[in-house]
């Protein structure tokens, strides 16, 4: 975990968690609950594959900025870029994790930065566990909407983002 200025207490603060990619996008928002974290908001933006790089950056943007706007989060919750074989899919999540981390700076936000282990290990208690696991455990480590319908992977990941945040901030569990 990097942070970018000191870590304060989370209390009555709203964070936007961001699981960060090209085509898909997933977002949470979420604050500390009574007992655990409570979701406000999530939702998984998929970009226009027809569309020139730069327009699919410029949805990205537009969309953090809107959410900011909305929800006034204090801090931005994102995950560290995860290099795999191909490099050409890296370089878009690179990209998008600019305009992410730029949107949210621009906001005079602070921003957290968390590796797909921690992640992994702060929701599951398990460092190589698998989607399935960790959609278990988001459901049950978090106060989910009544009417929750399915979410794709990448909105559960960002929620996942955002419980790991939660859950490292002084004085929240």
């Amino acid at each position: 975990m990097t942070k970018s200025k000191m870590s304060i207490p989370m209390r009555n603060k709203i964070i936007l968690a961001v699981d960060p990619g090209f085509g898909r996008v997933g977002f949470a928002i979420l604050s500390p609950g009574a007992n655990k974290p409570k979701l406000l908001f999530s939702e998984c933006l998929e970009t226009d594959s027809k569309k020139a790089r730069a327009k699919r950056l410029l949805a990205i943007g537009e969309k953090v900025e809107s959410l900011i706007k909305k929800w006034q989060p204090k801090a931005l919750a994102i995950e560290t870029l995860f290099f795999n074989t191909n490099t050409t899919s890296a370089i878009g999540v690179a990209e998008a994790r600019g305009v992410i981390i730029f949107e949210a700076a621009k906001a005079g936000m602070e921003i957290f930065e968390y590796g797909p282990q921690t992640i992994k290990i702060a929701v599951t208690g398990y460092g190589k566990a698998d989607k399935t696991q960790i959609e278990i455990m988001v459901k049950k480590l978090i106060d989910l909407p009544k009417s929750t319908l399915k979410r794709l992977d990448d909105e559960v990941d960002a929620i996942a983002v955002g419980i790991t945040h939660l859950a490292s901030e002084k004085g929240f569990y």
